[in-house]
């Protein structure tokens, strides 16, 4: 097959598959391990999407829950082994004991696993950044603070208020009231 013909093909594959996953499955999946094959004969890599769209080994569309278990590794138990191995190799002398820069930097990690081969496909994602702490804003000028006397209310003065405000809206409510049967005409004086 020739290089110029390899994109329409690989589309090819991928939207029939796509269109026959759901009423043949393992038509879907043969023809998504042959687009596989085929990009593998090509040299070309998958990226990690591509990876975690389609099982490596049967060429199942993997959709979580359906045909693929999602696992989210958050490397914690990783890092306690890695303390663990910092520990013993501080016990123990040696002359080459520096750590890969490649451990330490890596983050999470998307496990898929494919329920119908039982193949695991494992994704590693870009490794959070350095938590940053921000102090706050603090004014190069200091402020001289003068204390400001509010009149302090007591308890007697802040009642007193209550009742007031209480009174005035029933007497707005009785206004209300009293306007509406002051009004001499009604539905009823304009049906006879």
């Amino acid at each position: 097959m020739a290089v110029s013909e390899l994109p329409g093909t690989i589309d090819f594959l991928t939207d029939a598959a796509h269109l026959l996953r759901a009423t043949a499955p393992e038509t879907s999946a043969h023809l998504m391990s042959q687009r596989g094959h085929l990009l593998q004969q090509h040299g070309v890599t998958l990226s990690d999407f591509q990876r975690q769209h389609v099982c490596g080994g049967c060429g199942i569309i993997m959709i979580p829950g359906q045909e693929a278990t999602l696992k989210l590794d958050a490397r914690k138990s990783l890092q306690r082994k890695k303390a663990k191995r910092k520990k013993a190799k501080s016990k123990k002398p040696s002359g080459n004991s520096t750590p890969k820069a490649t451990e330490d930097l890596q983050g999470p990690c998307k496990i898929l696993h494919c329920d119908n081969c039982q193949r695991d496909t494992k994704i590693v994602m870009p490794p959070p950044g350095p938590a940053v702490r921000r102090k706050t804003a603090q004014s190069k000028v200091k402020k001289v603070s003068t204390p400001i006397e509010q009149p302090k209310q007591t308890s007697n003065a802040s009642s007193k208020k209550r009742a007031k405000n209480r009174k005035a809206g029933l007497q707005a409510l009785l206004s209300g009231q009293k306007q509406q049967t002051t009004n001499p005409l009604s539905l009823s004086h304009f049906m006879k």
